[in-house]
């Protein structure tokens, strides 16, 4: 019997072992399973109800994680958590009324805790409250300097407000508290964006992306910077860096001119059909880029 005690209680440590372990990875569909399990043999396990929760707000049911969040509340999960993850589905649907009150309800119990006040903050700056969020995001830094997400959500903030020199400053220190690798990198990715260094952005999201392939928006990143510093794209890379297509426009009438006005004819047409080819080459380059390119990582 003590063994069989024992047993039990291992498959259970191992499962909470495994579920942490695929919340950690972001990997929440394949964690299902095994939180489905453990609500069929107690359907009143708060922690269980709680991470399926996590799993919903995951496919995007912010309604579903919400009732399975306010069950799991219910039979006595930490309510400041579970107040705090309310508040976070109805602003992931721009309930922000609804979100404020869930974020204040937390604060009730716990009005010195430094995270949710970052998230209330972050809620503010969404809402287009840039002072209050400002003030609640300083609050939160003061009580929690080496907090992740409070540096995480100060930085969001300086992105919002274009400050370049803070985003840099807030960017470094997001990279000293944060033990999450993809988090690291794709912050690395944005310093070295800042910096104008598109190559090393672009390895940046190549490498969180193979860390995390089921991230949709590195994905798209990835594919964005990889356009950016690709070759096919060079002429793009030229004209922008001359001022843009009505600077090409320009130059090239002034030069049309000035060769028809000195009789240099056939230089002349070398130099339109040049410009031609040129003009349609940046128009094709995406779709070259697409057939040839797109996809290899």
């Amino acid at each position: 019997m003590w063994d069989d005690a024992a047993m039990t209680i291992q498959e259970k440590q191992n499962d909470a072992a495994v579920i942490q372990h695929y919340f950690t990875i972001g990997r929440y569909e394949a964690a299902a399973p095994i939180i489905e399990n453990l609500l069929r043999e107690n359907p009143e396990n708060a922690m269980a109800l709680f991470q399926m929760a996590v799993v919903e707000m995951s496919r995007e049911d912010f309604q579903g994680a919400r009732e399975l969040c306010r069950e799991a509340l219910r039979f006595g999960y930490d309510e400041i958590t579970g107040y705090h993850f309310i508040g976070s589905a109805y602003q992931h649907e721009g309930k922000f009324t609804e979100a404020e009150e869930a974020f204040l309800t937390a604060l009730e119990k716990d009005p010195v805790n430094g995270e949710l006040i970052a998230s209330y903050g972050r809620l503010m700056l969404q809402a287009g409250h840039d002072q209050k969020a400002f003030a609640l995001l300083e609050q939160a830094r003061e009580l929690e300097p080496y907090s992740e997400r409070v540096n995480q959500f100060l930085l969001d903030f300086y992105f919002a407000k274009a400050d370049v020199k803070m985003q840099q400053e807030y960017i470094r220190n997001v990279l000293k508290t944060s033990a999450d690798e993809v988090q690291n990198l794709t912050n690395m990715a944005m310093f070295h964006v800042l910096k104008g260094e598109v190559k090393e952005a672009r390895e940046c999201y190549r490498q969180a992306f193979l860390l995390n392939p089921e991230d949709q928006n590195i994905l798209a990143l990835l594919e964005y910077y990889d356009s950016l510093s690709h070759p096919l794209f060079s002429p793009q890379h030229f004209i922008e860096k001359i001022g843009g297509p009505a600077v090409v426009w320009i130059a090239f009438m002034v030069i049309a001119l000035l060769l028809q006005s000195l009789n240099l004819y056939i230089p002349l047409l070398i130099f339109a059909v040049t410009y031609i080819l040129f003009t349609i080459y940046t128009w094709i380059a995406p779709l070259l880029y697409k057939w040839f390119v797109k996809g290899r990582l």
